[in-house]
């Protein structure tokens, strides 16, 4: 039993390396694409890259069949040009975000690096204890608790951000026939991990409470 928890936690680790696996891939592009321009004194190449890394991201969906604007790119294999709809983009713009929203997204993210070390820390403490036979212990509940909260409330106000940032996007900039998709920043996923550790919480407490009851009736 122990054999096969420690391998599913080893699997979550592994889950968690492979979405680090984008911005890993990003770096190295950024990397490579610095070196090959090491000694070049032109900073047109500097001003392209700035923009593509700080262009503002849209989610997109239809909303007017009659008016959509539709972008035309080169298919690189066939050569030919063919309409693309822009579901997720990047545009070239030049975005005034409020000096607040700027201060308080940097912290967001710098506030879910910190939230994703403290997971990792609950979720390693919660797996030596068990592995230690300490199971049905009440600083096991706690644990699920704070690894449930911390998991929900990070989700929470990290959607909040990207939402209310894609809207001041949205009113700078618009395509014809599309609107802003919202809910398409929600991540089902994350929330619904918090909210199973919450209810894995509750179940070892109410577990508990019946032990305890049924140790006073003996």
């Amino acid at each position: 039993m122990k054999k096969r928890l420690n391998i599913l936690c080893v699997l979550v680790f592994v889950a968690i390396g492979v979405g680090f696996l984008p911005f890993v891939y990003a770096m190295g592009l950024g990397l490579k694409m610095g070196w090959q321009h090491v000694g070049d004194t032109s900073t047109d190449w500097e001003q392209d890259f700035s923009q593509i890394v700080n262009a503002p991201q849209m989610h997109l969906m239809a909303v007017d069949a009659d008016s959509l604007d539709f972008a035309t790119v080169r298919n690189a294999v066939s050569g030919s040009e063919v309409r693309l709809w822009p579901g997720q983009c990047s545009v070239d713009v030049a975005v005034d975000y409020p000096a607040w929203f700027s201060v308080t997204n940097t912290a967001v993210h710098l506030l879910s690096v910190v939230l994703l070390a403290v997971i990792v820390v609950l979720f390693l403490k919660l797996i030596v204890r068990v592995n230690r036979g300490q199971v049905f212990e009440w600083r096991n509940v706690r644990l699920l608790r704070w690894l449930g909260g911390v998991e929900l409330a990070g989700s929470i106000v990290a959607t909040t951000m990207q939402i209310y940032g894609a809207s001041i996007v949205a009113g700078q900039f618009r395509i014809s026939g599309f609107a802003p998709d919202y809910f398409s920043y929600i991540s089902a996923t994350e929330l619904s991990i918090g909210l199973v550790a919450l209810i894995a919480a509750e179940i070892f407490a109410i577990g508990l409470k019946m032990k305890e009851e049924q140790d006073l009736t003996v």
